[in-house]
């Protein structure tokens, strides 16, 4: 701090700011000709980022201009990184970036020529098109201008394939890649692959390959082209032209070019069939041949004469013909050709959809590396496994997100269905998009009842979409879309209010006919609702939410209740008791569904409500009702909320306990170590201790559970050193009051107690045999994607087996499942992850940017990580600031990684006193792996750092002693990892 008009300067060398520091990185990156250091260094630029410019400060005036131009800096920065990937040859691994920064940022022509670039350079040439081709008509509608020079010349590049776009020589040595197996040719379709190779060998002459677009019919073909090969077979290959204007038989003209042969001359069918086929004979006299004709539901009437004819005239030849159609667009001509091959024993093949081994290989060839049981359920839902869909689908994944994916329809898919959807009369088209308002599947009465017509004129207009592929029968009198994808096409292209009306009169007509679920009467109040009409779509979405929550269905009782909240504040009605009447419910049921976040900003918001309206009972209501299990820190960021504990503290550190039921005192009091846990030991303890005490005394029909919730955060303190004696017993009673009452959440945190407590004696088998009940009680109960922190002891094992990097990534894994599904800090969990790599391969440099992050934002966090991360670095300067900050270890399930820690940074840094009390408190735990018994921060032996405190106090025969112990540890733990497989 220095003084300078008109008053004080904060100076900071400017690698100190991270704004500063950004700018320098990429001034610097722009002015170095190699190729690899400008990739770093924009890297390293990026990582400056955590978050938008400025974001508590963007209002003020001197931010103003500053904002905007960071922002463009940094979409610059990015766009130079893609474009460095591209230099080193890294086109394919850049596509997801590439589609993801198109899709924040969509006016961008440079983004647009990047990604274009990539997906050609990826062997996409058709997905380069389409990009170019989207950005043109976006600028056209939008901004009325063309394209720039760029685009227009990269889109004819593309188009004439020109050398000059291929990838060329680095200027600098390239990032070391290591090359990808190559996928698996037939995806899924291992049947059938079998299939065409033993009708070859049996001398079949046709094969009909029949299959919607995107099926994987030319892939099939292709892989088996490539397995004939192989076996000495000549392929020769014709496709059927996409567009008019193509000469007539165009596919065998391309196959006698293939042979060397001259063009087919002018001449009549007969004889350029005869043509035709002496040049097959002559060929075939060396080795078989396979001829393969692609999409010959587009072949011309001559393409098919001349098929039929030189099947015909080369009987007893060595030749098999491989002709690949869409069933549902073969016309009149291919079914005659079709007929009259059967005499010359065509076989059939009918291709459905890839089973689920297909599906997932095809998701990771197209960047869904970890792919996990919920992206490839999801896949197969919406796709019903037909490859396009697939593929498109998983891009749309990897570029916006699980939740994008849920409801959206890529781009390039929705013209293909668009294009099928088209083909079929008025009739038949309105009648889809009637069906897409009622979902996947309809009942045709219902439908007639929407449509106000006869059953059988709908009939008649319903066959006409069956025989096109787009619906089926799954039984009668209903009809289902062949894929959800269909659906979703045309009830997008349905406009917002013939949406609502078809929507209203949908809820009229099967709330007369009765029987219906709540979640269907509800999905259709809610789409119908406007401004007036939203009040009374409430009840609906309430109904809903009731039933949903009686299933045991959290998710979707949570999503309800949020409907409602939304339908409240569409109709102006928020703020009110009749809003606390939909919060209160709603907080429980996310919670209970995983999403913390949410949960505690309902609740937030109902306890500002209660006490605005002077209602005691709904502030108590607001305080106590949060009814699920605690498995992980709810507060974000560790810290304490002052409208959730204030209250908390006045209702049961006043006098006001004195009027409260014993019931709901213990429900605050779970209420209160929920606030307290990890900050006040002293005040987490004994709530706990009392809540415990109360509901052991507690009758009535809620007493089972109120004691489960007790057991549960008592059993939480246990995880600490001080209560270490009790974690198994606590653990044990849960599991046995919750099974006996048939609370399966409280069941499966139970066993998730049981994991740590056994974690804690490095007793493996026995954890993982706690681990794998914990999360198959998840699957089938209420805490599914909140016990997902569950599988972070797989990427911990994973780590002390030496397998850093897929450890590291099984914590990243976790951590988007966490951060998406609303986990508090569950973001945070990548970063304990990549911590945990680097330690056990003693490298923490390259995560010294991201603890220093952490530090900036929540300071005293971690602070031994950080110190420790920041040594590594070589920025002992900030190390040691940032050891000024440190805190007591909280005497909660990290303060055992934690003091592990503490000790060694203590060593580190030479503050021996700190690293004498540090060995004070962990001599009682030598033998133990440090943070096992947390499940995730994991830190080596405690012996270790025992050894590293008596070599800085010079004690060396005491640093031996704990070094031959931590050898020993490690030889155990190798004993018990080999018995978990590891």
């Amino acid at each position: 701090m220095v003084s300078a008009a008109p008053g004080y300067r904060l100076d900071l060398p400017r690698e100190a700011v991270d704004a500063w520091r950004f700018e320098d990185l990429v001034a610097r990156a722009s002015a170095t000709d190699d190729v690899a250091d400008r990739r770093q260094l924009l890297a390293q630029a990026l990582a400056c980022w955590s978050g938008p410019a400025y974001a508590g400060s963007a209002d003020a005036a001197w931010a103003a201009p500053e904002v905007p131009r960071l922002q463009e800096l940094r979409l610059v920065a990015v766009e130079l990184r893609a474009d460095a990937d591209l230099s080193l040859g890294r086109a394919a691994a850049v596509v997801p970036e590439l589609e993801r920064h198109l899709h924040d940022s969509p006016d961008r022509e440079e983004a647009v020529r990047l990604l274009a670039l990539a997906l050609y350079r990826s062997g996409r040439q058709g997905d380069a098109l389409g990009v170019l081709r989207r950005a043109r008509e976006r600028l056209a509608e939008e901004l009325g201008i063309d394209p720039g020079s760029a685009l227009r010349d990269l889109e004819t590049a593309i188009l004439g394939q020109v050398p000059a776009l291929d990838l060329p020589g680095p200027r600098s040595a390239p990032l070391p890649a290591v090359p990808a197996p190559p996928p698996p040719p037939s995806l899924g379709r291992t049947a059938e692959l079998r299939r065409l190779v033993e009708l070859a060998a049996e001398g079949a002459r046709v094969v009909w390959i029949a299959g919607e677009a995107g099926a994987g019919k030319t892939t099939l073909v292709e892989a088996a082209a490539a397995r004939l090969r192989e076996d000495g077979w000549q392929v020769l290959e014709g496709r059927c032209p996409e567009v008019d204007g193509a000469p007539p038989a165009w596919p065998w003209t391309e196959i006698t070019r293939a042979l060397g042969a001259a063009p087919l001359e002018e001449g009549t069918a007969f004889w350029l069939a005869r043509a035709v086929a002496e040049r097959l004979r002559e060929a075939a006299r060396e080795q078989p041949l396979l001829v393969v004709l692609d999409d010959v539901h587009r072949a011309d009437e001559l393409t098919l004469q001349l098929l039929r004819q030189v099947v015909d005239s080369l009987a007893g030849c060595p030749l098999l013909v491989l002709a690949t159609y869409r069933d549902a667009e073969a016309g009149e001509a291919l079914a005659a050709t079709r007929a009259a091959l059967a005499s010359a024993g065509a076989r059939h093949l009918e291709l459905r959809g890839l089973d689920d081994d297909g599906i997932a290989v095809l998701a990771r060839q197209h960047g869904l590396e970890d792919a996990g049981p919920a992206e490839l359920v999801l896949l197969r839902e919406r796709t019903d496994g037909n490859p396009l869909y697939v593929r498109e689908l998983t891009r749309l994944l990897v570029a916006e997100g699980r939740g994008a994916a849920r409801t959206g329809v890529p781009a390039g898919l929705r013209d293909v269905l668009r294009r099928r959807v088209e083909r079929l009369p008025g009739t038949a088209v309105t009648a889809l998009r009637q069906a897409a308002v009622l979902g996947r599947e309809a009942d045709v009465d219902v439908l007639a009842a929407l449509a106000g017509r006869d059953v059988d004129e709908v009939l008649d207009a319903l066959e006409t979409a069956v025989l096109a592929g787009l619906l089926d029968e799954p039984a009668p009198g209903r009809v289902r879309f062949t894929h959800a994808l269909v659906r979703d096409v045309l009830y997008e292209d349905t406009s917002l209010l013939r949406r609502a009306r078809v929507h209203a009169t949908a809820l009229a007509v099967l709330r007369e006919q009765g029987g219906v679920d709540a979640a269907t009467l509800a999905h259709h109040a809610v789409a119908a609702a406007g401004p007036r009409t939203a009040v009374d779509a409430v009840p609906y979405v309430v109904a809903a939410a009731r039933e949903a929550g009686r299933l045991g269905a959290a998710a979707e009782e949570a999503r309800q209740w949020a409907s409602a909240l939304r339908l409240l504040e569409l109709a102006g009605r928020r703020g009110g008791e009749e809003e606390l009447a939909v919060l209160l419910p709603s907080i429980s049921a996310h919670a209970r569904a995983g999403d913390a976040v949410t949960a505690r900003a309902q609740q937030r918001d109902a306890v500002r409500t209660a006490r605005r309206l002077g209602r005691h009972d709904l502030l108590v209501d607001a305080l106590a009702g949060w009814d699920a299990p605690l498995v992980w820190t709810v507060r974000e960021g560790g810290a304490q909320d002052p409208v959730l504990l204030d209250p908390l503290l006045e209702l049961l550190e006043t006098p006001a306990e004195d009027g409260l039921p014993d019931d709901v005192r213990c429900r605050l009091l779970v209420a209160l170590f929920r606030e307290v846990e990890g900050v006040d030991d002293a005040r987490a303890d004994a709530a706990s201790a009392r809540a415990l005490e109360l509901a052991r005394a507690a009758t009535g029909p809620d007493a089972a559970r109120l004691l489960c919730a007790a057991l549960n955060v008592r059993a939480f303190t246990a995880l600490g050193p001080d209560l270490v004696a009790q974690r198994e017993p606590l653990a044990e009673e849960l599991r046995a009051h919750a099974a006996a009452a048939g609370y399966t959440d409280h069941r499966a945190v139970a066993h998730w107690l049981l994991f740590l407590s056994a974690a804690g004696r490095t007793d493996l088998v026995a954890a993982r045999r706690h681990v794998d009940t914990a999360v198959a009680l998840a699957d089938g109960g209420r805490l599914g994607h909140v016990l997902g922190t569950l599988q972070v002891f797989d990427g911990a094992l994973l780590v002390l087996a030496g397998r850093h990097d897929e450890g590291r990534a099984r914590y990243e894994q976790v951590a988007a499942h966490l951060a998406e599904t609303g986990a508090t800090n569950g973001a945070l969990m990548a970063l304990i992850g990549r911590f945990v790599a680097g330690f056990a391969r003693g490298d923490l440099a390259p995560v010294a940017d991201e603890l220093a992050w952490l530090h900036s934002v929540m300071p005293g966090a971690l602070t031994d990580a950080v110190v420790l991360g920041l040594l590594a670095a070589g920025r002992d300067a900030e190390a040691r600031a940032a050891w000024q900050l440190r805190r007591p270890v909280s005497r909660d399930f990290y303060w055992l990684a934690t003091t592990t820690l503490r000790a060694h940074a203590a060593v580190r840094l030479g503050d021996l006193p700190t690293a004498r009390q540090a060995r004070e408190d962990l001599l009682p735990w030598a033998g133990r792996i440090g943070g096992l018994d947390s499940g995730t921060l994991v830190v080596g032996p405690v012996d270790d750092a025992l050894a590293a405190v008596a070599e800085a106090l010079g004690e060396v025969d005491a640093a031996a002693a704990a070094r031959r112990d931590a050898d020993r540890v490690r030889r155990e733990l190798a004993a018990q990892l080999a018995g978990v497989g590891l």
